[in-house]
């Protein structure tokens, strides 16, 4: 079997290392394929989200955005990615940030050409033995003809009670209360073995049982918490689904219903609503959320693009509102909108053509501009705060940057006219 070729973006302030990280090392052969570079957090984390890629070789200490400040981010935007340090900082302080963000290695400096090619290796591996996990070996067969009989059998009259005990008896984990939705994924490799696939992702949230049928995948999932991690659940299961499977995933959702009872009812739903899909990975599910509490009120999660429009649309605003909001971010707006950054990212790329930091940097540099323009005494400094930069040498570099003169060049040019 072929080695996978994952795509890796290194980010690191020293020039001539990053080049020489970049330029040295022989990436294809181990592995790897490099996407980009960029030599302070704010780079990468907009080449994160805007190349995807599997693996972020990052320095920690670098400016605007330190190298935790952008795991953090970048967890967000891809659930899935995986996290290298390279830093010369030896200090347990730091190592316990790594472990506290999930990398999967801490690498210090100074380090060979060598010894990175050998760390890189090993972090290959692990990213292999990754997504191998997303495949278990172990079949429980009545759990999922357990589960087939109660979706897919319009006749069927269990009450929540036997639907549970059936359950129990089969091998599910649950406890009352709890609520149930049904997903469906329209996937080409609609089989068993990608069943297998889907319930090792959900299995990290939620008590779940899924199997493939007439073409889809069909998932019962019974949640504790009210679905409370239902978007980070989603969004790695649509990220799974473009690496494993190789194909974008579309997909259905049933509302919440809160007893076993509702099964087949739950299971035609998602059928339906993943019928109406007008294209892969559109789905909304904060009306899936927001219908927890109410456990059996709400409808079916429609996935039209004009609710994905609006979603995008009110996301605008709020950058158009808030750009002097030094705290305003992707996490924050989607907070706001009770949806997933990852989903949120995704679909403004779509909608506006580009990613949400570039978009909100775009609304707080042309204001910027603006400032700039109209008034020759206000000082740089008030510029950058009134724009949401509390560093006004950070406030500098994005709008060189974006303009292609710095600030003050351009305060010049607009006083000897």
């Amino acid at each position: 079997m072929a080695e996978e070729i994952y795509t890796v973006v290194v980010a690191d302030d020293e020039q001539e290392l990053r080049e020489a990280v970049c330029n040295m090392i022989h990436w294809e052969e181990i592995g790897f394929r490099l996407v980009g570079s960029a030599g302070n957090g704010l780079d990468a984390l907009q080449l994160v989200e805007q190349l995807q890629p599997d693996l972020l070789l990052t320095d920690i200490q670098m400016p605007f955005i330190t190298g935790t400040e952008l795991a953090k981010s970048v967890r967000e935007l891809q659930p899935l990615i995986s996290i290298a340090f390279l830093s010369g900082y030896d200090d347990f302080e730091y190592a316990q940030r790594a472990i506290e963000t999930r990398v999967i290695s801490y690498l210090l400096k100074p380090i060979s050409v060598a010894e990175l090619t050998l760390a890189l290796r090993e972090i290959h591996a692990k990213m292999e033995q990754h997504f191998l996990e997303l495949r278990p070996v172990d079949v429980h067969v009545s759990r999922h003809l357990t589960t087939a009989s109660l979706l897919l059998d319009p006749y069927a009259e269990y009450s929540g009670e036997e639907a549970e005990a059936q359950l129990l008896e089969s091998g599910m984990v649950f406890t009352s209360p709890y609520g149930i939705a049904v997903f469906c994924l329209g996937v080409r490799q609609a089989e068993q073995r990608s069943a297998y696939m889907v319930d090792r992702v959900l299995r990290k949230y939620f008590s779940c049982c899924s199997f493939a049928s007439g073409g889809r995948i069909l998932s019962l999932v019974i949640s504790e918490d009210g679905f409370a991690h239902l978007g980070a659940a989603l969004d790695e299961l649509y990220t799974v689904c473009r690496r494993m499977l190789d194909e974008n995933c579309v997909l259905g959702i049933s509302r919440i219903y809160s007893s076993l009872g509702f099964c087949s009812e739950a299971c035609r739903e998602a059928v339906e609503t993943q019928q109406k899909a007008i294209e892969p990975g559109i789905f909304r599910y904060e009306d899936l959320l927001a219908s927890a509490d109410a456990a059996v009120s709400g409808s079916a999660v429609n996935p039209a693009r004009d609710g994905v429009r609006a979603l995008c649309q009110q996301a605008m605003k709020i950058i158009a509102s808030e750009y002097q909001n030094d705290s305003l971010s992707l996490s924050s707006v989607s907070e706001q909108l009770h949806v997933n950054p990852n989903y949120l990212s995704a679909n403004m790329k779509k909608y506006a053509g580009d990613t949400f930091i570039n978009l909100l940097i775009r609304e707080r540099m042309e204001h910027a501009l603006q400032m700039l323009q109209q008034s020759g005494s206000v000082k740089i400094a008030d510029v950058a705060a009134a724009c949401g930069y509390t560093d006004q040498h950070y406030f500098s570099y994005c709008f060189k940057k974006y303009h292609g003169i710095s600030p003050v060049k351009m305060r010049r040019a607009e006083d000897s006219v």
